[in-house]
């Protein structure tokens, strides 16, 4: 859609500054969902998880349009570093050798294969070191992590998806993005004004 003549075009890469009420749906959704993970937390032994989960309402709530916040990245992302994590533990267990090794390798690996994968959520890069700072075995992906990333989808689930100017919605989005707009305005590509 053009801008008005008197308008001066908006120059490319900058954005509309959001609207209050969609800060304000942002803080709440976060705060909400954080704090019903420390619930869930706290009925478990691994405090350590609330800051990748932090890491992840920035992204659900912050930038929900973007790749990383939709469900293939967000629980993708989280289950496969999980995972990998928990393998290389398991290998720094029956190897042994320096834990900070084996740890380092289990992020790069992670995000190897979530590149690999097209899941890249980039909070979700901490969860191999949660594993190995809190010793975590593979019930460690039963609790806390899936009631985590659950009570995260549903309060992005109800707040991205409240009314404008509230929501940022719909969220998620399953369709692909649409085709990038052309930066130059065809006025300034074309200044004779004719048509190619």
């Amino acid at each position: 859609m053009r801008q008005p003549a008197d308008h001066p075009p908006r120059p490319p890469g900058r954005r509309r500054r959001p609207a209050p009420q969609r800060l304000l749906a942002g803080f709440l959704g976060t705060t909400g969902a954080l704090l019903g993970c420390v619930a869930l937390l706290r009925l478990t032994d691994h405090p350590w998880l609330l800051p990748s989960l932090g890491g992840s309402c920035v992204i659900l709530f912050g930038m929900a349009r973007g790749v990383m916040a939709q469900p293939r990245s967000f629980l993708g992302g989280h289950l496969l570093a999980t995972l990998v994590g928990l393998a290389f533990r398991a290998g720094h267990l029956g190897f042994g050798g320096p834990v900070e090794l084996w740890a380092a390798a289990a992020v790069g690996a992670a995000l190897t294969a979530m590149t690999a994968t097209r899941t890249i959520h980039s909070p979700a890069g901490a969860n191999p070191l949660v594993v190995f700072a809190e010793q975590a075995g593979p019930g460690f992906l039963v609790a806390p992590l899936l009631p985590g990333l659950a009570v995260l989808f549903g309060a992005a689930f109800l707040v991205n998806n409240l009314a404008r100017p509230w929501g940022a919605g719909p969220w998620p989005r399953f369709r692909k993005a649409s085709p990038r707009r052309r930066a130059v305005p065809d006025s300034a590509a074309n200044p004779g004004g004719k048509r190619t």
